[in-house]
């Protein structure tokens, strides 16, 4: 058979497998799955195929494995990095947003079990109605974005100042290898049958093989599972912004606030044409002001977050800061996954996000601030924000995007958008996703023994390389 008779066969039995409603060839459906919300572009899929459970994926991989079938997973298909955008001819890409249920919590262990598929504001408001929140709370873009998604692409975003990104919060996973079996890790390795009692821990008997599967960008399994951690809903919330009159003043609180682990979250914005874009009125009130940051307090107590409301502001006045409302934190934290939306109003998204020592943040604003002026981005309509996420036990995320409205702009955008990426890399910054975004940048200077340790954990989970081919090549 020619290729178009092997995609017909397949379409035919994938059919059978997912139903006729959920497979299509249909041109402009491929046309829409070659593409995520960043500006890359991909190639469109052969089929698209929509599974329902586990039992179904494991059915397709076998298809494809038989036939060495090119397999891409994909979710929401929300990231900004071209992480899953297909890369060869040919493609049966998988979406697994029919995959979105709860499978169990485990009101003991306190974690629950979901289906890859299901997004994080699903999530968290089902998980709202039984008395329990997340840690990590997803992605920016948590009305699209899924957990699989944002676990092959180590997703860093809402609750990751307190509990770090995507992946330090899940306990174990189940992957469909492509051969078709499927391995449950952590503390599922001794139980066939995953009943929420053997999920509990990700680190116990064997080597933990959950990482491996972690941040991969869907290039080594086919994430159908995860187990999360969650906490009860807090009963304690306070919400505050503090002003500085420069950014490295506010890093050094910020850098504090962090270090003693007060804050559920802590974000800054690193310039006075970051604060005119998403916190106008603070400027017309505070003029001086030229940094600020929201901090977010959750605590099982009122007390508890007062007290610990009380620390983060005496640590920011010894910086030079000063009170100046709430409208960040509660903007930040009441519409976490409605706010990237109306950003795009400023143009298209350009992002450069890496993590970093916070004690570096204000070398990377000056650094931005001399491209900006080298290529006069103002005067061209490139518009940015400089912010700044707290993560985990002390570094940061460093969120510089810019936008673009005029297209004729885009050589200048894109001239100004390479530096800033090369500088990052070079001063200390590391991508904690890859795609088309970073891969020119971090490749190249990545450590020869560790791309070929990569290459062999490739080789021998998938040695036709059927899932997502090409992921990490330079």
């Amino acid at each position: 058979m020619n290729q178009v008779e092997d995609i017909v066969a397949i379409k035919a039995h994938i059919a059978s497998i997912v139903g006729n409603g959920n497979v299509s060839v249909d041109p402009l459906v491929l046309c829409s799955y070659s593409e995520d919300a960043s500006p890359f572009d991909g190639k469109s899929p052969a089929l698209v195929a929509r599974p329902e459970n586990a039992e179904e994926v494991s059915l397709i991989m076998k298809c494809a494995a038989k036939n060495k079938t090119p397999i891409v997973p994909v979710g929401g298909r929300s990231s900004i990095c071209g992480a899953p955008i297909p890369r060869v001819d040919n493609a049966i890409m998988i979406d697994f947003t029919r995959m979105d249920k709860i499978l169990s919590i485990d009101d003991d262990a306190m974690t629950v079990r979901v289906q890859s598929g299901i997004t994080w504001s699903r999530l968290i408001h089902e998980l709202k109605e039984k008395g329990f929140k997340l840690g990590f709370r997803g992605p920016y873009g948590g009305n699209a974005g899924t957990v699989g998604g944002s676990l092959s692409a180590n997703s860093i975003g809402c609750g990751a100042s307190a509990h770090g990104g995507a992946c330090d919060n899940v306990t174990n996973i189940e992957v469909v290898l492509a051969n078709g079996d499927t391995v449950r890790t952590g503390s599922a390795w001794k139980d066939a049958n995953p009943g929420i009692k053997s999920a509990f821990a990700r680190y116990c008997t064997f080597n933990d093989i959950t990482g491996i599967f972690l941040g991969d960008h869907g290039s080594l399994g086919l994430k159908v599972a995860a187990t999360l951690k969650i906490f009860p809903l807090a009963k304690g919330v306070s919400y505050f912004d503090m002003g500085f009159p420069d950014a490295q003043s506010g890093v050094k609180a910020f850098h504090e606030i962090q270090k003693n682990h007060l804050a559920e979250e802590i974000v800054m914005l690193g310039d006075v044409n970051s604060i005119e874009l998403l916190a106008s009125s603070y400027r017309s009130t505070f003029p001086d002001v030229n940094c600020i940051f929201g901090i977010i307090i959750e605590e099982a107590d009122e007390k508890i977050a007062d007290i610990k409301k009380d620390l983060c502001e005496k640590i920011a006045r010894k910086y030079g800061g000063k009170p100046i409302g709430t409208f960040l934190s509660k903007a930040h934290w009441l519409n976490m996954f409605n706010l990237v939306q109306s950003l795009f109003e400023e143009g298209f998204w350009y992002n450069t996000c890496h993590i970093r020592p916070i004690s570096t943040l204000p070398a990377l604003i000056d650094r931005f601030h001399e491209i900006a002026k080298k290529h006069e981005l103002k005067k061209h309509n490139i518009n940015w924000i400089l912010s700044a996420l707290g993560v985990d036990h002390c570094f940061t995320s460093g969120w510089i995007t810019l936008f673009l409205k005029d297209k004729a702009k885009k050589p200048i955008l894109e001239t100004a958008w390479k530096e800033l990426k090369e500088y990052e890399i070079e001063a200390n910054g590391v991508p904690y996703w890859t795609g088309k975004l970073w891969e020119p940048y971090a490749l190249p200077v990545a450590n020869e023994t560790f791309l070929d340790v990569m290459r062999k954990v490739k080789q021998a989970l998938d040695p036709d390389n059927l899932i997502h081919p090409q992921t990490f090549m330079v």
